[in-house]
């Protein structure tokens, strides 16, 4: 009697429906528990300034929305280009991503809308995606960032230009922010451990 042998099918066994879908939520739930456990080191306070299209600009407009944020200021020409290239990284990691990218100007003096449009162009901004934020005097954006941020900004002193320094001294820390305002985590933009942290840390908090 002749034995017939079976031959397994083309591609293999494929996995039952309900495996991938219960891999799928276990992926989810694991992102919302990592989110979860991130430091809440406050809330970013009220704010109403302009964009770099002229347009006003707000706590509203990040409503429910994760967001990145630095500082920078256009005549920086040091740390802020390093900065401002650090940011278009992250923006391009996390584009598929519904997380926007706030660059607050520590110099809004000179940085009015139209100086920030033309930085924004300079460095090829996505629209909608990533905003360079004003206000009208230098003290009250570095008020702001001091009230909301707790991090340093302001002009430098004599000794500082002396020694090299940019004429605004500010700090070179990225800052994630969640849906609801609230700080979520500093990262040392010279670290580039830490911005690959951001970057997970963000995509974390839309889990949330």
């Amino acid at each position: 009697m002749t034995k017939m042998i079976s031959f397994p099918r083309k591609g293999g066994r494929k996995k039952p429906v309900h495996f991938i879908v219960g891999f799928l939520l276990l992926m989810i739930f694991g992102s919302y528990l990592y989110a979860d456990q991130l430091p809440t080191f406050g809330k970013v306070s009220e704010f109403s300034f302009a964009d770099q299209n002229k347009q006003p600009f707000s706590n509203s407009n990040l409503e429910g929305q994760v967001w990145i944020a630095n500082f920078i200021f256009t005549r920086c020409q040091g740390l802020c280009p390093l900065l401002t290239g650090q940011m278009a990284v992250l923006g391009e990691k996390l584009k598929n991503q519904n997380i926007k990218f706030i660059s607050f100007s520590v110099d809004p003096e000179h940085d009015t809308s139209e100086v920030l449009s033309q930085y924004a162009m300079a460095h090829h901004v996505p629209e909608g995606k990533w905003f360079f934020v004003t206000t009208g005097k230098n003290q009250n954006m570095w008020d702001f960032v001091s009230r909301s941020f707790m991090l340093g900004a302001g002009e430098a002193t004599a000794e500082d230009l002396a020694q090299g320094a940019e004429p605004v001294m500010h700090s070179s820390r990225f800052v994630l922010v969640d849906a609801k305002g609230f700080i979520r985590g500093y990262y040392d933009s010279q670290d580039p451990q830490k911005m690959d942290d951001l970057a997970r840390d963000a995509s974390s908090l839309l889990s949330l």
